[in-house]
């Protein structure tokens, strides 16, 4: 006759090793919780994921302003404005960006394109100085 089979028996060394297992799992999800808390506790943030909902930045929708000729002299005369007031030292690439935001390909090439007045320039790259 076949020995009966006793399920239980068998299972018990499974059941022993599952019970670890969510034991370990517990465990570890407590140390992400706390390592996740320090992160923003620091002001850190996990990689790959945005930082929240308000601090990411707003996707931009629909197609960007185009400025017009006349648009783009009347800022670049606000700059030579801005140029002069700042007297016989000038103003640097730095505080012309800080004021009016980036003026792309560069200060000089913007401001050759669309001010009506020459300005000149001394020094080199990031300590170069404009003077109306």
């Amino acid at each position: 006759m076949a020995k009966p089979f006793d399920l239980k028996k068998v299972l018990s060394p499974v059941a022993d090793v599952v019970r670890k297992l969510k034991a370990r799992h517990d465990k570890l999800m407590t140390e992400i919780d706390l390592i996740n808390g320090e992160l923003e506790r620091l002001g850190g943030r996990r990689r790959g994921r945005p930082k929240s909902a308000e601090q990411a930045s707003p996707k931009r929708t629909g197609k960007r302003k185009r400025r017009s000729r006349e648009e783009l002299t009347a800022l670049a005369q606000e700059i030579v404005s801005f140029i002069r007031d700042k007297g016989k030292e000038g103003a640097a690439a730095k505080d012309l960006q800080g004021q009016f935001g980036p003026l792309v390909p560069s200060v000089n090439a913007w401001l050759k394109l669309y001010s009506p007045v020459k300005v000149k320039t001394s020094g080199a790259k990031a300590k170069m100085r404009y003077f109306a």
